[in-house]
């Protein structure tokens, strides 16, 4: 069973659609094959010598001969990273289109507003030969920051950079507990935004409060979110498996006013009221018991009451 199936935002994918103010209110991206990972990260008079070196070298070699050389549609600029900017709440409608090339990624960051209620819709299709598009089936990830760098660590881990890599194993191999210590198990927002092999989707996100991300030393930092759609076989074992072809993704957000927003901390306030009222109640029903009848002191005002019993039997004839 997909989750996507019984959300009902799909009617919200439509709006006062404005064009993207890019670097201020959203940044695209990309991240796709290379092979350049040996020359960008290690160097032979680097701090461990030329053995890690050498490691890195063959393993960037064998990559080499597995994978033909890339040539998708994306721009030089997008494969650049982040460019970091300060991008200020989104509170417009937006649209806007990807075209993604095999085994690669295509991004959108985003700093959501916890005052608003977002929606997002990602419609997915591939070009066809006779002219026209089909739908097309990939996945669409929405990640914090902290978890878009585990990501694109495990991509370019499995596409050339020195690494621990993933022996042809799944992520669902390895139990719950321990797939945070393993590099191939990156997780979604709240564990639940990942919608993969789908060609339409729509799911909204609405937040408590601005997303931090807290450090073990005190070092909080703004978490922005980033919507991945992902032309790649990742490590996920449910994932859609590209086949050599360029897909275009529509990605439209809606954003909503949202009535009332309460704090966090009222959901401790219901849990504690609720605990106090289960130990209240047979508190409550047993001094009621123990007081019931003590305020009836006259001569046989109890047995009228019915509270007492009576063996009293009224003379036969």
């Amino acid at each position: 069973m997909s989750p996507i199936g019984e959300v009902s935002a799909a009617d919200r994918c439509s709006g006062d659609i404005t064009s993207p103010e890019w670097n201020r209110t959203i940044e695209r991206f990309a991240i796709t094959p290379s092979f350049d990972f040996f020359d960008m990260w290690f160097d032979e008079n680097g701090p461990d010598g030329d053995r890690r070196s050498d490691n890195a070298e063959n393993q960037n070699s064998e990559m080499q001969e597995e994978m033909e050389p890339y040539d998708g549609p994306e721009e030089e600029w997008m494969t650049w990273g982040s460019p970091n900017n300060d991008l200020v709440l989104l509170n417009d409608d937006i649209q806007t289109t990807m075209l993604i090339g095999n085994d690669a990624v295509g991004v959108l960051k985003i700093n959501l507003d916890s005052t608003q209620r977002t929606t997002i819709c990602v419609s997915i299709s591939t070009a066809l030969e006779e002219g026209g598009y089909e739908p097309h089936n990939a996945d669409v990830y929405l990640l914090t920051s902290s978890q878009y760098e585990r990501y694109e660590y495990s991509y370019n881990v499995e596409h050339g950079m020195w690494g621990p890599r993933d022996e042809g194993g799944e992520v669902s191999e390895i139990a719950p507990e321990w797939r945070s210590f393993d590099i191939s198990g990156w997780r979604t927002f709240r564990d639940v935004h990942q919608y993969e092999d789908m060609n339409e989707l729509s799911f909204t996100v609405s937040l408590d409060g601005p997303e931090v991300y807290q450090g073990l030393f005190g070092n909080d930092e703004l978490e922005y979110f980033h919507i991945v759609v992902d032309n790649t076989n990742n490590s996920h074992t449910n994932d859609a498996v590209p086949d050599n072809k360029t897909i275009v993704a529509d990605v439209t957000i809606v954003t909503d006013d949202r009535s009332t927003v309460l704090p966090t901390w009222t959901v401790s306030l219901l849990c504690m009221a609720f605990m106090i009222g289960t130990l209240a109640i047979p508190m409550v029903m047993n001094k009621r018991y123990m007081k019931s009848g003590l305020d009836l002191t006259a001569p046989k005002q109890q047995m009228e009451s019915g509270l007492v019993p009576t063996l009293e039997q009224k003379p036969e004839s």
